[in-house]
């Protein structure tokens, strides 16, 4: 499992590889599949449905508050407007951290994927602008308006609502974010194959646990039990997993996985590629510490498993 507060590279790390790949059309097509208005994925649709323009409102203060988000909103609803300065985006943010920290590009056109929501918004009659001229500085601008009732003006009043987010005062925690990862699985999965979904997770696991591959050639099974660990306290689920380190090997005991719990919570379905996300990982790590890597069970409705480290 990849756990939510690590969604972001794995993100970018697929948009590079569908582009070097197959062409930034590829990567296009994907996002137009991400961000399909059906109700199933991104649910952005679903709450302009039910609230129109405060929909958009409520869609985007929940989603920022979890990605810890350093931003300013204003909205008017009776002027029929919504206006966000994404002060530093926790995304592109994390990735230019990365870049640091691990040497890992992030995808140049990394950013334009937001762009993507603009499908859901039209579809309900509103339209949205986006400035991007300052995303390698991890900020940028955008409006939200509906055209029957802005007049092409706005203007501070008692009608404008306000959120101030301050990464300092958030936890950096989106579950949802498990769904645009299932989503990508499929995508590769289904349209590509088991091979380059192998190749692109293994991609993946080599830029991203950089620090862990290392720390398991010199300290072997106790950097990945400590790493496996650590990702079930990230997903506040430490009552999932269970582990057993001996002097024969490592052996990890899932009770549920939090990202499949999530889904199924959402009525989102689980694509039949969601495995790969723990037994790729594993296998490069297992590889790392001169071991071998069994699955021994798995359950898709559960995401319960059994996986073993071993000579």
């Amino acid at each position: 499992m990849i756990s939510c507060t690590e969604f972001i590279p794995s993100y970018s790390e697929l948009f590079s590889y569908l582009d070097e790949h197959y062409g930034y059309e590829e990567v296009q097509r994907f996002w137009t599949y991400l961000f399909a208005p059906t109700g199933k994925g991104i649910p952005l649709i679903n709450f302009l449905k039910k609230d129109g323009l405060r929909g958009a409102w409520d869609y985007w203060c929940g989603t920022l508050k979890e990605e810890a988000a350093d931003c300013t909103r204003y909205f008017n609803e009776k002027e029929g407007w919504i206006r966000a300065r994404m002060h530093y985006c926790p995304s592109k943010g994390r990735l230019l951290e990365l870049e640091k920290e691990l040497g890992i590009k992030p995808y140049p056109h990394y950013c334009d994927h937001c762009d993507y929501y603009r499908a859901a918004l039209e579809m309900e009659g509103f339209c949205t602008i986006r400035d991007h001229l300052d995303v390698d500085k991890a900020s940028c601008n955008s409006m939200i308006y509906d055209p029957k009732v802005f007049k092409g003006i706005m203007t501070m009043d008692d009608d404008v609502e306000i959120l101030e987010c301050n990464s300092k005062n958030l936890e950096y925690f989106h579950p949802d974010f498990h769904s645009s990862l299932n989503m990508g699985l499929a995508y590769v999965g289904d349209k590509f194959g088991e091979e380059v979904l192998v190749d692109y997770l293994t991609r993946y696991t080599n830029n991203v646990y950089k620090k862990v591959i290392d720390a398991a050639k010199t300290e072997g099974l106790t950097a990945i039990e400590a790493n496996i660990l650590g990702t079930y306290e990230k997903e506040k689920a430490t009552d999932a997993v269970k582990t057993e380190l001996t002097a024969d090997g490592l052996t990890v005991t899932v009770f549920y996985c939090p990202a499949v719990k999530h889904l199924r919570k959402t009525g989102r379905d689980v694509t039949k590629w969601y495995s790969h996300s723990t037994s790729v990982i594993m296998s490069v790590l297992a590889e790392a510490a001169g071991y071998k890597f069994t699955m021994d069970s798995y359950d898709e409705a559960t995401g319960a498993a059994k996986y073993r480290f071993h000579k």
